[in-house]
């Protein structure tokens, strides 16, 4: 039983970074090379801007840090099924929010960048 909530949190760790890492990408395409993406508004006035890379790909490997980590502790040696039910409902939680936080960036960021022309195509 312990295995099979194992497996089950790494299929939503999975789902979660293919969803990251996908918009990363598609991303990455559209912004012209040396562009500076912007990552931090102070409401509608952009604060910082970072380079394409910081901006698309931090989070994603963040996350895929915080993901192999935490399917160590969910297999950690003397876990029990309590345990085993904590670590997954932690993986459940954490893993959508690493998602909604990227895609939520990505997207305003891309929003900025397209009303200042600078997307390709």
């Amino acid at each position: 039983m312990i295995h099979i909530l194992s497996i089950l949190g790494d299929a939503f760790w999975i789902m979660a970074l293919a969803l990251m890492c996908s918009l990363s990408w598609s991303s990455w395409k559209k912004i012209p090379a040396g562009t500076k993406v912007p990552v931090a508004w102070k409401g509608a006035v952009v604060a910082t801007r970072v380079d394409r890379f910081s901006a698309l790909w931090v989070v994603p490997i963040l996350a895929i840090a915080a993901g192999v980590w935490l399917k160590f502790e969910s297999r950690a040696p003397g876990l029990d099924l309590d345990g085993a039910l904590i670590a997954l409902g932690v993986r459940l939680t954490v893993a959508p929010l690493a998602a909604v936080l990227h895609l939520s960036q990505v997207r305003r960021a891309l929003a900025t960048l397209d009303a200042e022309g600078q997307l390709k195509g």
